[in-house]
């Protein structure tokens, strides 16, 4: 799984379909007044089930049953014959109506925090003998390694996302005519991309790197990036090293993604005419290949000091 709903979701599935169940469900531990238990993700014959449910983690009636003590406790609840057990009272008609016999309760604990209880109902009693309390319990830990795990993969991602629109502002305040190119050749890119049915993840990374493709022409005086006119071999030297500066600026930084490769490499054209390295075909990254397409349309069609913009048809005539 690659986000959190879709971890909790598979979990529940899991749990009915491999293994028998009736039902499976997550339910995570608010801190409001009441100490609500949120529903999260469910799998099996439910039939509106959560939704009646109204259980809290608090000490009261509706915070005794198996979730609610799970929770509070910090250790699995299991209440093996629903229909004799007063601690299942507010909900025993529900259960029974689904059929359900036995139930239990498993804490998720991360970090010494308990973020909620995965829960799951048999149609049979005493359906939770010490095995599978084990299994269950190993199941719940890692569910709970999972939740943390992707809570900072994500916050990291956040972070990172954070970063680069900053350094695309930095780059942007100092080259007022081409102010914006940067995020919409990153706009146009990711519009290419899912184009291409390129994968959710991978078209972030795109995008991040376009936003901060140009990363390198902070190396080159602004008076040429702004010049109306046409510039010398030495000037245009000057930009072509670009690349290779913002690879050199973002390389040591370890994103997930191939962001200083495709920044190294989107000035590479596919018959190998293309700098700093002349690469050919397979060897550019998709992403740099890409990113060549959405920088050439944006630029031609787009205004600049030494030409007015060419237009869109122009631009695709060219491409």
């Amino acid at each position: 799984a690659t986000d959190e709903t879709r971890l909790l979701e598979d979990i529940c599935k899991i749990i009915v379909e491999r293994c028998g169940y009736r039902m499976a469900w997550v339910g995570y531990a608010e801190r409001d007044a009441r100490k609500t238990v949120r529903p999260m993700a469910q799998a099996g014959h439910d039939a509106g089930y959560l939704e009646s449910l109204n259980i809290v983690w608090d000490d009261s009636e509706h915070g005794r049953g198996p979730t609610g003590t799970a929770i509070r406790t910090g250790q699995p609840c299991a209440v093996q014959h629903i229909p004799a057990d007063e601690r299942f009272a507010p909900w025993l008609a529900d259960a029974l109506a689904r059929g359900y016999a036995s139930s239990i309760a498993l804490p998720l604990i991360a970090g010494g925090q308990t973020l909620g209880a995965l829960n799951v109902y048999a149609t049979e009693e005493d359906a939770f003998d010490a095995d599978e309390l084990g299994l269950l319990s190993e199941l719940a830990a890692d569910l709970a390694y999972g939740i943390v795990a992707l809570r900072n993969a994500q916050q990291l991602r956040t972070t990172l996302v954070d970063t680069i629109g900053v350094i695309a502002l930095t780059v942007e305040k100092r080259d007022p005519y081409t102010a914006g190119h940067q995020r919409r050749v990153a706009e146009l890119a990711v519009a290419i991309a899912e184009e291409m049915h390129l994968d959710a993840d991978r078209i972030l990374g795109l995008k991040l790197s376009g936003i901060i493709h140009d990363l390198g022409k902070i190396h080159v005086p602004a008076e040429i990036l702004s010049r109306p006119g046409r510039l010398s071999p030495a000037e245009f030297e000057m930009i072509k090293t670009h690349p290779q500066v913002g690879h050199d600026i973002i390389q040591g930084v370890k994103f997930p993604w191939p962001v200083a490769e495709t920044i190294l490499q989107h000035h590479e054209r596919l018959d190998g005419s293309g700098y700093p390295q002349g690469l050919k075909g397979e060897q550019i990254l998709i992403e740099a290949r890409i990113l060549a397409v959405a920088d050439t349309v944006e630029a031609m069609v787009s205004h600049r000091p030494y030409r007015p913009g060419l237009g869109i048809d122009k631009a695709l005539e060219e491409i």
